[in-house]
This record gives C-alpha cells, sequence and structure tokens, in this order.
C-alpha cells in the first residue's frame, strides 16, 4: 500500500511540475511573441508616418499589404523580423537553459519578480541538495559493503573525500568550455549507461537471482506474494521494454552527428543559438563517458567469477554461486 501511495504521489508531482513549467515557457514565448510584433508595428508606423494606434496586431498583415501597395520601395527597405510562436515556445528549453534562461527571464516579467527569483534559486538549491543526498550514498555505501576502502574510515571521511573529488572533477564545468563539456556529458553520461544498467538489473532479478526467489522476498515483506500482473510485467514486458528502448535509441544516437549549440554575434540568425559539429575526438570521449559505466557491469562479473573459480567459493559464496545453471523461472540447479 504504501508503494501504491508513494507511486500517486509522484504522479500527482510530475503534472504539478509539468503544468508549471510549461506554463513559464508558455508565458515567454507569450512575451517575446507579443515584443516581436509590437516591433514590427512599430517599424511599419515609423517607415509610413502612421498615426500611433493604426495597427494592432489584428489588422497588421492588411496594413503591410496597403503600404506595399502605396509605396514598394520604402516598404522593401524596412526590416521585419519574424515573429513565430513555435520557435518561442522551443528556443532554450532543454539543458541549463531551461533553469538559467527560459524560467530567469519569464520570471523578470512577472509580478513581484524579485521574490519569484528568490523562491525560485532556493528552489533550485534545494534540488540539487537532495539529488547530491541520494548520489553521494549511491558512490559510499557501495565502496563501504564491497569493503573498497578501510572499515575504520568514518563515513564522514568518506564522504568528504568523495565531494572533494568531484568537486575537482567538476571545475572543467567553470572554464570557458565548460558549457560545452556539460552538454557533452549530460547527452552521453547520464542516457546510454542508465539504460544499460536498468536493464541489467531487471535481467539479474528475473532471471539469475529469480523471479520465484523474488516472490518469496516479497511475501516475507507484505505477507503476500505479488499478483499476475507484477509476474507478467517483471518477467517479459519491462525487459523487452528497456531492451527496445536501448536499441532504438543507441541507434538514433550512433547515427546522429555530435553538435553543440554556440552564440555566435556573426550568425545570421543571432540571438539564436547556432549548431556546430564537435571535432572528431570528441567522439572517443563519447566512447569513454557511455561505456566505462556500461564496461563496468561485466567486468566485475569476471573478475567475480575468475576469483571464485581460482580461490574457492567458501564463506565468499553469493546467493547465486558460479556454477549454478540458471533458469527462467528462477529455480536453481547446482
Amino acid at each position: 500500500m504504501d508503494s501504491v501511495i508513494v507511486s500517486i504521489i509522484n504522479g500527482f508531482t510530475s503534472v504539478y511540475a509539468a503544468t508549471v513549467v510549461y506554463s513559464i515557457i508558455g508565458f515567454r514565448a507569450t512575451e517575446r511573441y507579443d515584443a516581436c510584433f509590437n516591433t514590427n508595428i512599430l517599424t511599419l508606423m515609423n517607415g509610413f508616418d502612421l498615426p500611433e494606434g493604426s495597427v494592432t496586431q489584428d489588422n497588421f498583415l492588411e496594413m503591410q499589404q496597403a503600404c506595399n501597395n502605396t509605396d514598394p520601395v520604402a516598404f522593401a527597405q524596412l526590416a521585419f523580423q519574424t515573429c513565430d510562436m513555435n520557435s518561442f515556445l522551443s528556443e532554450g528549453v532543454e539543458g541549463t537553459g531551461l533553469a538559467f534562461i527560459v524560467f530567469t527571464e519569464a520570471i523578470t516579467k512577472m509580478p513581484v519578480s524579485p521574490l519569484w527569483s528568490v523562491l525560485f534559486f532556493i528552489m533550485l538549491f534545494c534540488l540539487g541538495l537532495s539529488s547530491m543526498f541520494g548520489n553521494m550514498e549511491g558512490v559510499v555505501v557501495p565502496l563501504q559493503d564491497l569493503n573498497i576502502v578501510p572499515k575504520k574510515w568514518p563515513k564522514e571521511l568518506l564522504t568528504g573525500l568523495i565531494c572533494l573529488g568531484t568537486y575537482l572533477l567538476a571545475i572543467i564545468f567553470t572554464l570557458n568550455s565548460g558549457q560545452y563539456w556539460l552538454s557533452l556529458l549530460d547527452g552521453y553520461a547520464g542516457s546510454i549507461p542508465l539504460l544499460v544498467i536498468a536493464f541489467c538489473e531487471m535481467f539479474a532479478v528475473v532471471y539469475v537471482y529469480g523471479v520465484d526467489r523474488f516472490n518469496r522476498d516479497i511475501e516475507f515483506m507484505i505477507g503476500h506474494k505479488p499478483n499476475i500482473f507484477w509476474q507478467i510485467m517483471w518477467r517479459v514486458v519491462s525487459p523487452l521494454l528497456m531492451l527496445v528502448i536501448f536499441l532504438f535509441f543507441f541507434v538514433v544516437k550512433v547515427n546522429e552527428e555530435l553538435s553543440y549549440s554556440v552564440w555566435d554575434p556573426a550568425y545570421e540568425d543571432f540571438p539564436k543559438s547556432q549548431k556546430v559539429a564537435y571535432p572528431g575526438w570528441v567522439y572517443g570521449v563519447v566512447v569513454v563517458v557511455a561505456g566505462m559505466p556500461c564496461l563496468a557491469i561485466p567486468a566485475f562479473a569476471a573478475y567475480r567469477l575468475i576469483r571464485d573459480q581460482c580461490w574457492g567459493r567458501g564463506d565468499r559464496q553469493e546467493l547465486v554461486g558460479a556454477m549454478s545453471t540458471i533458469s527462467v523461472n528462477g529455480d536453481l540447479k547446482h
């Protein structure tokens, strides 16, 4: 029941967050669209000495046509901006641009903007802290459980050393090229590895540890076995969906050209960002960044298999031994 409540709360939270985010994006796009239209109206009025208020958004196209018919030469010399709502909606709505460009620009135009600005960046700070708590636990706990670090080390010391190391690594993001490194790592370090890890986790639980043993564990905790819906999801649907998503995503990423966005004053559509291709050596960085987390799983599995074979299993035998035969229904045959 608790898991159902948590899922429902997470669902409503996602809907609420999406409503707020897209409302702010729409507000910013509408403001920019109106400003663009007003600039074009002012250009037309100044070019033909039209009285103030004679041109509005409703009759702008008719007035343009009338002015063009009156004096085509003067009309051709006027520089009108392209006001496209879809373009305004899509500009800067991904990555860091969403938080530090779209939101900040929209907040400055809201009533009581200083208050909203303070609340917004406090929210970002809290979100960053909450994310770091989970990230640090995901690094510290495995290091302690696998006895990679001495047990006598206090957890506070280990956490501090890891924070210091990640801080030093993150200095690269403060350089002039930091935004491009961030976009590269955000696009590849957190996409393919997560799909591979999620698929391996599901496969290991269902087909290595055994879904029947997993069901008994859940029955021990909640008092009854999961129903047929969860059996179908765990055994077939979820692993198959993850595999299909990974294959399609991998094919798309392999076939697309690596590019990044730059703000170049010499670009003809400036201040819009320009797409520029990464240099060739970046492909090697992508392979390392996306490949190392994925290769860690089979590498560690091979290490444990070799260690168990060479040193004997003894008291290091896990729940599933290296010589166990895996079956689809989760039963282990020795």
